[in-house]
């Protein structure tokens, strides 16, 4: 009975270890792994993070907002080439903010009035960094 007890001990501890996740996000990585951006979009609220590494690509994403008043909050670093082109519209397609980040940027915001986002294009091109969008209701 005694062996039993310690064959399942040892067991279900085995089974703990092996199961734990191996690729933990290491402290100072807000953006989880290279190349794969993260993205929230919930009502009158979106976000984006990306940690990339010669990353060419485009988004095209429908915001949820219906409020007309919004602010985009901006933050790069350890920029070491490429650019991001990051274009708002309403859903009529008028444009209500565009942006090019090719330089570390920190807490750079902008408040968008009159206008409902509909629609934010982020284009990445050879880009290698960090960076963070986040468009609110204020």
């Amino acid at each position: 009975m005694r062996n039993l007890i310690s064959f399942l001990i040892l067991f279900m501890v085995i089974l703990i270890i092996t199961s734990c996740r191996e690729d933990i996000i290491e402290p100072g990585n807000f953006a989880g792994n290279v190349n794969e951006p993260i993205q929230d979009n919930q009502m009158n609220n979106y976000s984006f993070l990306i940690n990339a590494q010669d990353f060419s690509s485009s988004f095209s994403v429908s915001t949820n907002f219906n409020y007309n008043t919004s602010r985009i909050l901006l933050n790069s670093s350890e920029i070491e080439k490429g650019l991001v082109t990051i274009v708002i519209k309403d859903d009529l397609g008028v444009l209500l903010f565009s942006s090019i980040v090719e330089t570390e940027l920190t807490n750079k915001t902008e408040k968008i009035s009159g206008a409902i986002p509909g629609k934010i294009d982020i284009s990445f091109r050879n880009f290698t960094g960090k960076l963070k969008i986040s468009l609110s209701y204020v």
